[in-house]
């Protein structure tokens, strides 16, 4: 460069202008951008004088980029069930038998574990009685915090959970694994309540019956009257369940008696593969049925089908088309051949 400063404004100008500035690559490996090709880095879509993020480096930056979003989003998924489910908690109704953990922050001896009683109250340290029953977990929590603060505590913190459900429950019989008597721990649908007995067996049927009683308010909390009279009866068929989903948030509440009955029957007998009492579903056809045994033997004579029904008390026989829909309890019987 000193020998050309020697030659003419002209000449300098022309040597200067042969002078080529690439950027300089900010690491010793330039394939990390691309690679060179002729001495000149490629470049994939970037300006040639700025640092090159196309191409492979772009690539791996949006993949993290994305990976980083995901699990933030996942966290955020995780807390909010966890979220949803403490604050679903807390809007329990205490009730009597119910047995409960609370703690006063920065006061541990204050903390205890007790047992409402059937009069809905229990006794607590400093305070002396305190009525819960008919009170939310939240509830209970302001009410001992606005007692303690009343001469005993500056602003105290108190957190009550439930340590075991007693004073709400339900009753859960019939075509399910494991039928008997479950607590209820929040609010909670019926879908919920069959799968903590175990879900539906083999032969359950599409109908639900619900004994709901009356509700009754006795020392704060809601007992029932007792009074077989003034029990709503409230049925539900699971095939509105799958259709449209109309029942999947039916709440159930305490004192309820849910009953899954069994699946509706028809028989099939005669010449078929396998004779038999089979469940009956919405739809069934005889032709549907007759396929439910096995299907009719060579020996059988399906345009002579009978179907055997009973009608206001007495058992009639009719002559059905095979498309011709089929009811709970019928016999379905298909002769054989005369000859």
């Amino acid at each position: 460069m000193d020998n050309i400063s020697y030659y003419s404004n002209a000449a300098t100008k022309r040597a200067v202008s042969r002078v080529r500035y690439p950027c300089p690559l900010p690491t010793s490996n330039p394939s990390v951008y691309g690679g060179t090709q002729g001495g000149r880095v490629r470049n994939h879509g970037g300006n040639k004088y700025s640092p090159l993020l196309v191409g492979g480096g772009e690539l791996l930056h949006k993949k993290k980029l994305r990976a980083i979003f995901s699990f933030v989003i996942f966290l955020c998924m995780g807390f909010g069930n966890l979220l949803a489910k403490d604050l679903s908690d807390k809007e329990y109704i205490i009730g009597p038998e119910d047995v409960l953990e609370i703690q006063v922050w920065d006061n541990e001896d204050l903390g205890c574990v007790t047992e409402v009683s059937l009069e809905g109250a229990f006794t607590f340290p400093l305070i002396g009685r305190v009525r819960a029953g008919g009170l939310s977990i939240t509830g209970l929590e302001r009410l001992i915090e606005e007692k303690l603060a009343d001469g005993y505590l500056i602003s105290p913190h108190v957190n009550v959970s439930v340590k075991e459900y007693k004073s709400q429950k339900v009753s859960i019989l019939g075509a399910v694994k494991n039928p008997g008597s479950y607590a209820l721990k929040r609010k909670t649908d019926i879908l919920e309540v069959i799968s903590q007995a175990g879900g539906f067996t083999d032969k359950a049927g599409q109908i639900i019956t619900i004994v709901r009683p009356k509700p009754t308010q006795q020392n704060g909390h809601i007992t029932h009257s007792g009074k077989e009279k003034e029990n709503a009866i409230i049925t539900l068929d699971l095939s509105d369940f799958k259709a449209s989903s109309a029942y999947d948030n039916f709440p159930v509440m305490n004192g309820d008696s849910i009953y899954v009955n069994l699946a509706p029957r028809i028989f099939v007998t005669g010449e078929v593969k396998k004779a038999g009492e089979f469940p009956w579903e919405k739809g069934l056809t005889v032709r549907q049925a007759i396929s439910l045994a096995g299907g009719h033997t060579d020996k059988a004579s399906p345009r002579r089908v009978i179907i055997s029904r009973m009608e206001d008390g007495k058992e009639k026989e009719l002559k059905p088309k095979m498309d011709d829909l089929v009811i709970p309890g019928d016999i379905i019987k298909i002769p054989g051949r005369y000859f």
